[in-house]
């Protein structure tokens, strides 16, 4: 075994493990004959899928769709298809409110498809700049590696999305609408993922024969070249000029005639996402409270601003969404929405499913285990519209906007549990007025920089 891969797979001593042997098969089986309950449940389990055995329907039939404080936008919800950019649906949706309340429309969204296809020819160019980076790097490296099994991720953050609004703008749902590629991400994903792949074998291969970083980058203008017609073939060509009428509330009339996404942007929006920070809760041990963050490989777009995050303790984190909630905006949060998930009714409550008392064992760990033993992580992003509160001011639940359709909860709204926030809420879109002069001075840090598989991103 080569030395430097001896510290990652050692050689294993046979005496100090445990096989599974035959005769202890027998016991497990006499185990679980013993008490007839098993059977019950196993025959239930063959003809009823598990969440629908482990529900609470008690918790269920607690809930009711009614709060003390919303929204006085509630806008259709969007659907992101089948394509892992909830990150771009949630924040457009933050962007919608500020929009419909300017032109007074009931209904009005951003295209999806304009910013995912910027999206994807940003990562593609700065894939290619990592592998000119790691040019000299062992195929094994990890931050290497971590790049080429997914070279064109669906996923991102607020800082993507923030450096795609200032490069690119924002153009209405009606001016780039989807395409089946935009739809469903997969085929597309994977046969990027292959060129992508193929020009970092050609970069490396070039490298080692010695040319020169001059070369190299002329390599690299042709590939981008070929990615964007690769690109328009899938998903059709971006407009840098469009048309575009509405009527408002009033019933007055309003023509747009030739105007550039980023002129729609400062029109129609022209919100400062610069006074916005993003903001965790992470109790993990290795990212001490009133510390700036970043995670090193992940600005996705070449000269791009970098992700940065303030972490902050879950009491004053928390205390952000019911001040921006009470004062009518809408929150922008990233969760972890498989746990505790009813997705069909819309709901998002601690305790929905008894794992326990089906499967007869407990179930859990802390929450900052849960994060350094994989078991959650961010997965999802949705906004807050709304809270209902007791009579003391403290948050029994909250509304939520997804992005998932009008299929789904009641017309694509949920309900999140105030305890289900404190549970798997890991990341909120702030207001920088909201910040104390403490937390305003730690942004101004220089950040500790997390590796790209950190927990926390």
């Amino acid at each position: 075994m080569a030395s430097w891969l001896a510290h990652i797979y050692p050689a294993e001593d046979a005496a100090k493990t445990m096989k599974i042997e035959h005769e202890n098969l027998k016991a497990y089986q006499d185990q679980l004959a013993a008490e007839p309950v098993n059977r019950l449940i196993m025959n239930a389990m063959g003809r009823v899928e598990l969440n629908e055995l482990a529900v609470n329907r008690e918790l269920i039939k607690s809930l009711d769709f009614a709060f003390s404080d919303e929204l006085d936008v509630a806008p259709e919800a969007t659907a992101q298809q089948k394509v892992g950019v909830c990150w771009i649906f949630a924040a457009m949706n933050l962007l919608r409110y500020y929009t419909q309340k300017k032109i007074n429309v009931k209904s009005f969204a951003f295209s999806g498809p304009y910013l995912m296809f910027w999206d994807k020819f940003e990562k593609a160019n700065y894939f290619l700049e990592k592998m000119l980076q790691f040019s000299d790097r062992h195929y094994q490296d990890r931050e290497l590696q971590h790049f080429l099994q997914n070279p064109l991720p669906d996923g991102g953050d607020w800082y993507m999305f923030v450096n795609l609004v200032k490069k690119y703008g924002v153009v209405p749902e009606s001016v780039m609408q989807h395409s089946s590629y935009s739809k469903d991400s997969t085929l597309h994903n994977q046969v990027i993922a292959s060129k992508l792949r193929q020009y970092a074998a050609e970069i490396r291969t070039a490298a080692a024969a010695g040319e020169s970083r001059e070369v190299l980058e002329a390599r690299r203008s042709g590939y981008v070249a070929e990615l964007y017609k690769i690109m328009v073939l899938c998903f059709g060509n971006p407009p840098l000029r469009f048309d575009w009428s509405y009527r408002n509330e009033d019933k007055a009339y309003f023509r747009e005639s030739g105007i550039t996404p980023q002129d729609f942007y400062h029109k129609y929006v022209d919100l400062d996402l610069d006074a916005y920070a993003c903001i965790w809760s992470s109790p993990m041990s290795d990212t001490p409270y009133y510390q700036i963050y970043s995670v090193a490989h992940t600005r996705k777009m070449v000269g791009g601003e970098r992700h940065l995050a303030l972490n902050l303790p879950f009491e004053r984190f928390k205390s952000f969404a019911l001040r921006k909630v009470k004062n009518h905006e809408p929150v922008l949060f990233s969760c972890d929405v498989g746990k505790d998930s009813l997705r069909k009714e819309g709901l998002l409550v601690k305790g929905i499913y008894n794992y326990d008392l089906l499967f007869q064992t407990h179930f859990g760990i802390d929450k900052p285990l849960r994060l350094e033993m994989g078991e959650t992580s961010m997965t999802h992003c949705m906004l807050i519209v709304g809270v209902d509160v007791d009579d003391e001011g403290q948050p029994i639940k909250w509304k939520v906007e997804n992005s998932w359709g009008a299929d789904v909860g009641k017309k694509g709204y949920f309900i999140m549990s105030d305890d289900w926030f404190d549970e798997h809420v890991y990341q909120l879109i702030v207001p920088t007025r909201y910040l104390d002069e403490a937390e305003l001075d730690a942004l101004k840090q220089e950040p500790t920089v997390l590796p790209l598989w950190h927990p926390m991103f």
